[in-house]
């Protein structure tokens, strides 16, 4: 019997249902039964993680048979973190509010790199000098000293929404965000290194498909953040969680940098043999800086339409490859060359449309770089390492672990001047190590315009 002042117990069945909480993965909302249902007959992509899949309720036993289907055969999930960055399909995945929460946890670290700073107390300006008329201004007034961050987006429809988080999160951190709008991931390296930045985002999917997008990230002196060399750490903020470092709002600006990053490769392209250039960009920004490069040059320049897609630049039978054989065997060119979606890697063809490896182009390039430089320091991956043919007295080569931000560490730790990769990532020694497809295209014409042999006969040579 119930006491006048004791509340009745739940009945079995109201208990039962008030302990069930519905939310979909990801989502930092609930939803009620019926939409939980709804979602599950409709075979919405959440459902798969979802801890309450089994709670069917009235669904048919056709529709409980099919996700019971579905389950068994779908590969689970794996972490949106990468080698290179953040990857995930595009709301199935990764969505605004996520993003957003991996760049704060980006952003906490960065201010914990910060020097401690004190606030002096500033001289006020005559026109703020206390008058009857004026109130008292506050000489100790704070603005943001937050860490510089770069951002910027790909050619992505969804790249936008992403974005919009990440400036978002970095600003309400108290961060000073420089936007430079719809960039590539080699002028957010060359504007960060430019600007002095503590940090960068850029907002990408390259290398997957065009239903994905991500982040990749950048560190002082545009260092990359990869596995094992940062990654781990932003990650681990991110599932732990993380406070406001400042409680003064960020700011806000933008910045253009294409005209000087078109203008640091003068010094490049300069004095090279008239050859003819078979050339594939799905990158607008990368198609209009090299027409504008090439304008004033002896070279001509040929496009061939590619899609913005996933490709394997090291297998003969991709599509993207297959075309630009075809193209190079019906025409007239010296060399071909595919730039990917990330503005670095690349691969190179001879005048015959053969796919050339990339430890040939390395061993070309270095031998270049070794006629210029008494510095004969150069860094490869193993399996570049392993291909070589016997290694020239004097010449320093030592290995690295294939990632983008081991590259450019050993780069700077043994002042080596040129890093390659059995991927297709080529670095050189610039104000800081630099990984850049239009560089690399610099690098190779320069070699092939100390002889008039095909490019071809100049490898083997």
């Amino acid at each position: 019997m119930v006491g006048p002042h004791q509340p009745a117990p739940l009945l079995p069945i109201l208990k039962q249902t008030a302990e069930i909480y519905f939310q979909c993965p990801g989502e930092d909302y609930p939803v009620s039964k019926a939409v939980h249902l709804s979602r599950l007959a409709a075979f919405y992509p959440k459902c798969r993680e979802c801890p309450h899949r089994e709670e069917t309720g009235n669904l048919s036993q056709q529709t409980i048979k099919r996700l019971g289907q579905i389950q068994k055969q779908r590969v689970s999930q794996q972490s949106l973190f990468m080698e290179e960055g953040v990857r995930g399909v595009y709301l199935n995945e990764i969505n605004r509010t996520q993003a957003a929460h991996i760049a704060g946890a980006f952003s906490n670290i960065l201010w914990e790199s910060l020097p401690l700073k004190g606030l002096a107390p500033q001289k006020p300006a005559d026109h703020l000098v206390k008058t009857k008329s004026r109130p008292e201004h506050n000489s100790y007034s704070e603005k943001s000293r937050g860490p510089n961050v770069v951002i910027g987006f790909d050619e992505r429809s969804s790249s936008p929404d992403i974005v919009t988080g990440v400036a978002s999160v970095l600003r309400r951190n108290g961060c000073r965000v420089i936007d430079l709008g719809l960039t590539v991931p080699a002028v957010m390296s060359y504007a960060m290194t430019h600007l002095q930045a503590q940090g960068a985002i850029m907002v990408t999917g390259s290398q997957c498909g065009p239903s994905y997008t991500g982040l990749e990230f950048l560190q002082e002196h545009s260092l990359p953040v990869s596995a094992n060399h940062g990654l781990e750490q932003i990650e681990e903020r991110a599932r732990t969680g993380f406070g406001r470092a400042s409680r003064q709002p960020g700011s806000q600006r933008t910045f253009h940098p294409l005209e000087s990053y078109r203008a640091q490769f003068g010094k490049h392209f300069h004095a090279l043999r008239p050859l003819k250039i078979s050339i594939a960009c799905s990158l607008r920004l990368v198609r209009e800086t090299l027409n504008t490069l090439f304008e004033k040059l002896p070279c001509q320049l040929s496009w061939i339409e590619i899609p913005n897609q996933k490709r394997d630049l090291l297998n003969p039978l991709d599509i993207d490859v297959l075309k630009m054989n075809q193209s190079l065997q019906a025409g007239d060119f010296d060399l071909g060359i595919i730039i990917d979606d990330d503005s670095r890697r690349c691969a190179f063809f001879d005048e015959t449309g053969a796919l050339l490896s990339q430890h040939l182009i390395s061993w070309f390039l270095m031998k270049a770089l070794a006629a210029e430089h008494t510095n004969q320091i150069f860094l490869l991956d193993q399996e570049s390492q392993e291909l070589l043919p016997e290694i020239p007295p004097g010449w320093d080569v030592s290995q690295h672990d294939g990632t983008l931000a081991d590259s450019y560490m050993q780069m700077q730790n043994k002042q080596a001047v040129y890093a390659g990769s059995h991927t297709g990532y080529h670095w050189f020694r610039e104000t800081v190590p630099t990984c850049d497809a239009i560089l690399t295209l610099a690098h190779v014409l320069a070699a092939l315009s100390f002889s008039d042999a095909p490019f071809s006969e100049a490898l083997s040579q």
